[in-house]
């Protein structure tokens, strides 16, 4: 018999003892491993990518899952492979197989240095859980590590007074179609004194006063009014130095809330339901016309300088006037004469007027305005997701189209252009035909042609109008 069988047989001698050794005395063959080691923070289990492990004797824990877990900030440096745990105003910083630690600043040996397993990095938990505050337990029965938060002293609540009456009531105006009134037993220190946030599912606007809490003489609201967004108030302490106002909305909407100038008194406006539209109500039509831009605006001319955009809009704008007049509609312009307000400014005009819609009045153009170029149509924009708006765009280019011998580019929905992102009210912005196309250019400057447009617009206008009649 060779060497090289007898090696064999008493190998396999060998491990055939281990076997039989293992089958009676009930003993694993392998090590225990560590996937037996349970993890309890606060009393709750958890359970990570990577569960602790003991070495050494020293139980290591996922530095990121276990301390984020506690509210820690556990950050990272893989150019140095050093991992940093900050908690309150403590800084724990290791190097990965380094058993040198700092903590805020000073050095402190390990027993055993932090290390990667599986990706993810290891650290010696009780070294630093106990150097952060917490309190490191272990339960030798289930192999059980247990960390848990300090316990900080509950300070008393600071009370500076009380909220003592709360009203909501109609507005004057579309931005403030609907104003929540709450009266303070106590100023307020300042605007970081409250705080706002939207909810949805269902939609509801959130005011929490800190330091304040709720007279037991206020209750709730209910609001019905059919133009409103507002549904009803709800007022209640959140917690025990905490008054909180939560407005139940019938959509979406993030209203203006303003502090007056004694602090004793905040207000909650709402906008106009988007939904809601009787331009009748008040017994008359009324339409802001903008035309856009003025004399002194740079650029917005044709290529060869025949056509200067401002002109062209304020011709168009004013016979478009004429037309609505003659059919008992009032007609606002947002410029007079040769001013050229900001677009702000164009928008609080139609914001503080009665008007029902806005439409604003351009010419389109392409590259650099200097040489002539091949785009050419007409387009409509109306603000995204407003329904009003989008009808509004709808009637007036069906009134145009195909009556206009020109391209129809379409109805185009935006979320940038300003006059009619800002206003209040049913707006859209027209594009009418590009200056920087030369056949386009030809029809721009046309009085005929403008005559057109402007009755067939004002014909979509009074579509809309009449979609609303009783």
């Amino acid at each position: 018999m060779t060497k090289e069988i007898k090696f064999i047989n008493i190998f396999i001698n060998i491990f055939i003892f281990i076997i039989f050794f293992c089958v009676i005395t009930g003993k694993p063959v392998a090590a225990a491993t560590h996937d037996d080691i349970n993890l309890v923070i606060n009393n709750k289990q958890v359970a990570a990518d990577v569960m602790p492990i003991i070495q050494d004797n020293r139980t290591l824990v996922p530095a990121r899952a276990v301390f984020e877990t506690l509210g820690g900030n556990v950050e990272w440096d893989q150019g140095n492979y050093k991992v940093t745990v900050k908690y309150d105003s403590v800084v724990v910083i290791l190097k990965i197989n380094n058993k040198v630690a700092t903590v805020n600043g000073e050095g402190k040996t390990l027993d055993v240095p932090a290390t990667i397993i599986n990706g993810r990095t290891m650290i010696p938990v009780r070294f630093v859980a106990e150097e952060l505050g917490f309190q490191v337990g272990w339960i030798d029965s289930t192999r059980t590590v247990t960390i848990t938060s300090p316990q900080k002293p509950e300070e008393p609540p600071v009370i500076i007074g009380h909220l003592t009456e709360v009203q909501a009531e109609k507005g004057t105006s579309n931005n403030a179609n609907t104003i929540v009134t709450i009266q303070m037993s106590e100023p307020l220190k300042g605007l970081d004194s409250y705080s706002t946030k939207v909810l949805t599912s269902p939609d509801r606007f959130v005011l929490d006063v800190k330091d304040f809490l709720v007279d037991s003489k206020i209750s709730d609201l209910t609001y019905n009014q059919k133009d409103s967004p507002l549904a009803a108030v709800r007022i209640s302490d959140y917690d025990k130095n905490t008054a909180r106002i939560v407005c139940d909305l019938k959509e979406a909407t993030t209203p203006i809330v303003d502090l007056s100038k004694d602090g004793k008194t905040l207000t909650i406006s709402f906008r106009t339901l988007t939904t809601y539209f009787n331009p009748m109500e008040d017994g008359k039509l009324v339409v802001v016309l903008d035309p856009g831009h003025g004399e002194a605006t740079a650029g917005k001319r044709s290529p060869d300088g025949s056509l200067r955009e401002y002109e062209f809009n304020r011709a168009v704008a004013n016979k478009m006037k004429n037309v609505l007049e003659a059919q008992g509609i009032e007609v606002i312009l947002t410029v007079n004469n040769d001013s050229d307000p900001s677009l702000s400014e164009r928008c609080e005009k139609a914001n503080n007027s009665d008007a029902d819609i806005f439409v604003s009045i351009h010419a389109n153009a392409f590259g650099n305005g200097s040489e002539w170029t091949s785009p050419s149509g007409w387009e409509i924009y109306y603000f995204e997701g407003s329904v009003l708006g989008n009808q509004l765009a709808e009637d007036i280019a069906e009134s145009n189209f195909p009556q206009i011998a020109i391209n129809n580019r379409g109805i185009k929905t935006t979320s940038n252009l300003y006059v009619i992102k800002h206003t209040s009210i049913p707006s859209v912005l027209i594009e009418h035909g590009f200056y920087t196309n030369l056949q386009e250019v030809q029809l721009l400057k046309s009085d005929e042609w403008r005559d057109k447009v402007a009755s067939y617009n004002a014909e979509g206008i009074i579509k809309f109008f009449n979609s609303y009649k009783k």
